[in-house]
């Protein structure tokens, strides 16, 4: 069920590619740095993320997107790890990466050159869940892997700085559920503000 949610995400631009191949100046590619700040019931912390996304123009304002982030990885808490013998602390880590599909409108230049901007859509999040004893067997760890699909929304604003090349600032937001302790599951509620880099083709 999992791999059918990023076939589902694929599958509008595996649709268009007959168009995208023959329209190429309508492509554009951008990457942006940034920072994270996950937050659930028990934890609240940023790290700093990366993305790498390709677009498609659908006209002068809207495009499709397709996007690869890393959200970076945030200590979530503390725990006990129980032997026969004896007792360890534990630290516990989450790791976040996700691929998404978005639509995105533009406006024309409206202040000082910059237009502004909305975008929607899903993320297919893959969730790495670690903990580590640092005290038991020289830092014995353990990772689960759990992956689920969740809306996002952003807000953008980008300047041109040249005829191809845009700067651009970002602000997104989505809420997965993630299985972070056990059986627990939580929304993991995630603000990411980024700084980035647009090429268009």
């Amino acid at each position: 069920m999992k791999s059918y949610s990023t076939l589902f995400l694929l599958l509008p631009l595996l649709t268009l590619a007959p168009a995208v191949s023959a329209n190429a100046d309508a492509l554009s590619l951008a990457v942006d740095l940034g920072s994270a700040k996950q937050k659930a019931a028990n934890f609240s912390e940023s790290d700093t993320s990366a993305a790498i996304t390709l677009g498609y123009q659908l006209n002068a304002h809207w495009s499709l997107n397709l996007s690869y982030t890393d959200f970076g990885k945030v200590f979530t808490g503390s725990g006990l790890l129980v032997t026969e013998e004896d007792y360890f602390e534990t630290q516990h880590f989450l790791e976040t990466k996700a691929l998404g599909l978005t639509a995105q409108y533009l406006t024309e230049p409206l202040i000082a050159e910059w237009a502004f901007g909305v975008r929607f859509g899903l993320m297919h999040v893959d969730s790495d869940m670690s903990y580590i004893a640092p005290d038991l067997m020289d830092g014995f760890g353990h990772s689960t892997l759990d992956s689920s699909t969740a809306l996002t929304v952003g807000l953008l604003a980008a300047y041109p700085l040249t005829e191809q090349l845009d700067l651009t600032v970002s602000v997104d937001y989505l809420a997965p559920e993630v299985q972070i302790y056990g059986n627990s599951s939580a929304d993991v509620k995630t603000t990411r503000f980024a700084l980035g880099l647009k090429y268009n083709f």
